[in-house]
């Protein structure tokens, strides 16, 4: 019975009441989980003492407050008298249509366990109407601005081992529409090495080895670009792409070294019937742009 959701609260709730009645606890026992009591599943993940009483934190949403002959859920008082005689005839009701274990049969099982839900004030339906914490979302900020481009890069200039030292770029530096930049530098003081730095929240990382290899034919000196070029390449790309049918714009740029040359990317914009090629100079002007 996958629709059945809402019966461990039910079956929490009932227990309270008819803890004599130990026939209608076997039987829905026996109904939804056979191998394994809902209600002592539910007394354990909720911490309930040997003697009922609470020892963790509840989860649920409800709030029960018990008195003499009457329960008063979410401020609504009920008799527990009658309270009683409804969760006996729904238990009753549940067990006859269970026996049939037809589609149908089980719709209405959800039917007559939202309709007793109803009259105690209790949530009802499936999992997907119950209050479910929902992961976090991330969400994309875009690149970092202009100036926080320039600030990325002064920092870098300014790291320990390369402070007053050239610094050379290798293969790649990508600017992610998270505001992250992640390159990699040739070692200050081994030209055989290679690190790789990531800039995440206004600071470079520690560097990390990076198993290089043509580093003579990958690398390119910072002095000659700007990371504050990458949102002229954005603004360029994504105009050209407004005017092309089913293209799509970029939040994305990076640069790739090839030939102690660099080139700034996406190099390419494609339409739903077209093919762009789109080329950049290396201050971020646009260089070509023609249909293939």
């Amino acid at each position: 019975m996958k629709n059945l959701n809402n019966i461990p609260h039910l079956i929490l709730l009932c227990c309270f009441l008819c803890m004599g009645c130990k026939q209608i606890t076997k039987s829905v026992d026996e109904t939804f989980n056979p191998n394994d009591s809902l209600v002592k599943k539910y007394e354990k993940e909720n911490q309930f003492g040997t003697n009922r009483e609470y020892t963790g934190t509840s989860k649920t949403t409800t709030t029960t407050q018990y008195q003499d002959k009457t329960i008063i859920i979410n401020g609504d008082t009920v008799k527990t008298d009658e309270m009683q005689d409804k969760a006996k005839a729904l238990f009753h009701d549940i067990e006859l249509l269970k026996q049939k274990q037809t589609p149908a049969d089980g719709k209405e099982i959800q039917k007559r366990v939202n309709e007793f839900l109803k009259e105690m004030k209790l949530p009802q339906g499936s999992t997907t109407n119950m209050e479910v914490e929902k992961p976090a979302i991330k969400v994309k900020k875009g690149i970092l601005s202009v100036t926080e481009l320039e600030k990325a890069e002064d920092k870098l200039r300014n790291l320990p081992r390369y402070k007053n030292k050239e610094i050379v770029l290798y293969e790649s530096v990508h600017f992610y529409d998270d505001g992250s930049i992640n390159l990699a530098l040739q070692h200050p003081d081994n030209p055989k090495y290679v690190d790789a730095y990531q800039y995440k929240d206004g600071a470079w990382s520690s560097p990390k080895p990076v198993l290089a290899r043509n580093i003579e034919r990958r690398t390119f000196p910072l002095n000659k670009m700007h990371f504050a070029d990458a949102h002229k390449i954005l603004k360029i790309y994504n105009e050209k792409a407004a005017g092309i049918e089913g293209a799509a714009p970029t939040s994305d740029a990076y640069i790739t070294i090839w030939d102690n040359g660099m080139r700034w990317n996406p190099r390419s914009i494609n339409g739903s019937r077209d093919r762009y090629d789109i080329q950049f100079n290396t201050n971020g002007t646009l260089k070509s742009f023609r249909q293939e």
